[in-house]
């Protein structure tokens, strides 16, 4: 799958915080423990790890640093030794040094996951992909939330990950049912 030999994992936004917004169900709720599955490998294999953090600029969202839910969940959190990428932007790419990062460490191919597949990985994949990097989304690692369009129509959580994977795949990036290794 891969055509170099050091793919990096970003795990974006996997925060306590994501769990405050209750007021819409998401889809994929077991998109962390995959994650962590999918972290567990890459550990294995000892391959380059980032977590990216949001970092609200409103002291007022649950993604501010000073708030509790700032914290990563427990299934991903960082270990020493993996990077950590704090934005305050929906792309990891604005405002922060993740492209030097990546470029100092010749990381051409990403593999991207997390919370929200139609806000923070839309964003990142997108930029990515302007930048020259390979991205791969395996669909399984990410989640989206309902959302409500100006007119007052519900779109299912189920339809906006559909929506936003598929326009992403196979012109920003590639969807994968799994990452082979």
């Amino acid at each position: 799958m891969f055509h170099t030999n050091n793919p990096a994992l970003l795990i974006i936004d996997c925060q306590l915080a994501i769990d405050s917004f209750d007021n819409s169900i998401r889809c994929n709720p077991t998109a962390e423990s995959e994650i962590s599955k999918l972290l567990d490998i890459w550990r294995q294999q000892q391959m380059p790890v980032l977590h990216i953090r949001h970092s609200s600029k409103s002291s007022n969202s649950p993604y501010h640093a000073s708030k509790p839910s700032f914290a990563f969940k427990p299934e991903v959190f960082p270990k020493d030794n993996e990077t950590i990428i704090t934005k305050s932007e929906n792309c990891a790419f604005v405002g922060t040094n993740l492209k030097s990062y990546l470029d100092s460490q010749e990381i051409k191919e990403l593999v991207v996951c997390g919370v929200l597949t139609h806000h923070s990985v839309d964003a990142t994949v997108r930029y990515a992909c302007a930048l020259g990097y390979n991205a791969y989304i395996p669909e399984n690692c990410t989640a989206s939330f309902s959302i409500t369009t100006k007119s007052g129509c519900v779109i299912s959580s189920d339809l906006v990950q559909d929506i936003f994977l598929t326009n992403l795949d196979g012109e920003y990036c590639q969807v994968v049912d799994r990452v082979a290794m």
